[in-house]
């Protein structure tokens, strides 16, 4: 779920848009009936909107707690949306905010700095993880015929 709203505050960050609030949801197989069944539906309101990388993927996941009951689901789909977007200039901070928003707009710019230098998250929020990235089971994936000489088919005769 992390990966997801880092995603978004980058795109965010790409069109120069914040963000007001962020909804998450996830959801089992409906067809399975050998295992229990799950649905996650749950919006957040930020106090001021925002394209903070860490503030958003802290309410995608603070979202995903309240929801989060005894027992494992294999949820077949998971997402975050982010809506309520206003320009970043035009954003109406609030007098009683906790958070510094230069301090931290300047680190999210030097994060950017580094990333766009080294590559794709070469820096990331530590919720995201350390393993790769997910990746679709690769069992039944068809040859490449016409784009990887590798896979080409060699007949002896």
């Amino acid at each position: 779920m992390s990966y997801f709203a880092s995603e978004c505050a980058r795109k965010l960050r790409e069109q120069g848009t914040c963000c007001g609030q962020v909804t998450v949801f996830a959801y089992t197989s409906r067809f399975r009936t050998d295992v229990p069944g799950n649905m996650v539906h749950q919006q957040v309101r930020m106090p001021v909107p925002t394209q903070d990388t860490a503030e958003i993927v802290h309410a995608a996941l603070e979202a995903l707690r309240l929801h989060a009951y005894d027992g494992h689901f294999d949820y077949k789909k998971a997402g975050v949306i982010v809506w309520d977007l206003s320009p970043r200039e035009a954003v109406q901070t609030d007098l009683f905010d906790k958070l510094d928003r230069g301090r931290r707009g300047a680190l999210i710019r030097a994060v950017d700095e580094i990333n766009r230098k080294n590559g794709y998250n070469a820096v990331k929020v530590a919720a995201l993880g350390t393993g790769q990235k997910y990746a679709s089971e690769r069992q039944y994936v068809s040859r490449r015929y016409t784009t990887n000489l590798d896979e080409v088919l060699v007949v002896k005769v």
